[in-house]
């Protein structure tokens, strides 16, 4: 008896290149939307970050009879202050909302570059940065423009009360300079209400920032957050969600 050979067949040049140019294909259509699929986890994990301090400003706040903090960045110690974590320390918004917070690593946003090491002038790094209004900062240098608009943002003399649309008002958010380079706690309300865009980087402020597809998280001060795109948050000068008393 005998038996008959099987006949192995091998794949032929443009088979393969058919293969490859399918595969190609394929990758093409779906690395874009993993990226999507990845930002947008990141997203999520951004707006529980945002969520987690807003939650810990209430806690704050219910402990110092609705007030919130006088200062939120270390730029605002007061002149002669040491340049030292320890010295800058209560002027952070950070070590000021520890106590409520399992971890400060909630101030990191995961779609944002990773921090600078520690170091003078930028101690307590944070990705998210607070509308605060520095009128009662000697030292501020937007002290000026606050004062002549003294309705933008919160500081020691804002208890939650003072706050006529506390869903509308924004506490917190996705923050840091045009250059990228991270905030140490400001966010302010730029380019609409003024414009530093002809500083250098280094001495621009922190402003919201779109980092998650085309918008940010904000968390507004009755403790509820949302993504947002940055024009949805200034309708006009006096209707805006930087004020603490907008017109409707």
């Amino acid at each position: 008896m005998t038996h008959g050979t099987a006949t192995r067949r091998a794949f032929t040049l443009i088979e393969l290149l058919v293969v490859i140019a399918i595969i190609a294909i394929l990758a093409a259509i779906l690395f874009p939307v993993f990226a999507q699929a990845r930002e947008s986890a990141r997203k999520t994990q951004c707006l529980s970050n945002v969520k987690q301090i807003a939650t810990a400003y209430m806690m704050y706040a219910q402990d110092y009879d609705e007030a919130l903090p006088p200062h939120v960045t270390e730029r605002t110690a007061p002149a002669g202050t040491p340049d030292t974590a320890v010295a800058r320390a209560p002027f952070s918004y950070r070590t000021k909302l520890e106590p409520y917070v399992k971890s400060v690593r909630i101030f990191k946003c995961p779609s944002a570059p990773e921090w600078p090491a520690p170091a003078a002038g930028q101690w307590f790094t944070t990705d998210y940065g607070n509308n605060h209004n520095e009128a009662n900062l000697l030292n501020a240098s937007q002290r000026a423009w606050y004062l002549a608009n003294p309705d933008f943002g919160f500081n020691e003399s804002t208890p939650l009360s003072a706050i006529a649309y506390p869903s509308r008002f924004i506490l917190l958010g996705d923050a840091g300079r045009a250059s990228g380079l991270p905030s140490r706690g400001g966010m302010y309300p730029q380019p609409w209400a003024f414009d530093d865009s002809a500083l250098g980087d280094a001495r621009q402020q922190a402003r919201f920032l779109p980092r998650h597809q085309g918008g940010g998280n904000i968390a507004y001060a009755d403790g509820h957050a949302k993504w947002v795109k940055p024009e949805q948050t200034w309708r006009n000068i006096l209707s805006n969600d930087w004020r603490r008393n907008p017109t409707p």
